[in-house]
């Protein structure tokens, strides 16, 4: 059994109306709706250039958030973990320098740490009672 959704008279209509002739959009009603896909599809080229960008962005920002991370938690073999104190670098300057005075050998150590501790890498907190120990 077949299932119709209008009456006999309904359906009798949508056939006339359908094979009728059907008027033609003045041109003002073309200009005016070929003006507004116009407008829409600009609007939506401009705001996809920037969704793209801020993607961009927002991408760029993680890596370099993870990078950064990486690179913090990461430890290198070349970098010494506890710099060794001002009297063994003395004592390594004087086994590559034997001419080298046990004085200047100390001096340019002293040198090498208070460079280190400008450079915000170490401090020369345990200098002063270390003096005599060489």
């Amino acid at each position: 059994m077949e299932y119709s959704r209008w009456t006999p008279e309904l359906e009798r209509l949508e056939r006339l109306l359908a094979s009728g002739p059907r008027p033609e959009p003045s041109a003002e009603l073309r200009r005016r709706v070929l003006k507004s896909v116009r407008s829409e599809l600009h609007g939506e080229c401009i705001s996809s250039k920037w969704q793209s960008a801020a993607a961009f962005a927002a991408t760029l920002l993680v890596g370099l958030g993870l990078s950064l991370g990486v690179l913090q938690a990461t430890s290198f073999a070349l970098q010494q973990r506890e710099p060794p104190s001002v009297f063994e670098v003395a004592r390594r300057l004087q086994v590559l320098a034997p001419g080298l005075s046990r004085e200047d050998s100390l001096r340019q150590a002293a040198l090498r740490h208070i460079g280190a501790e400008v450079s915000g890498r170490t401090t020369l907190s345990d200098l002063p009672s270390e003096r005599g120990s060489l």
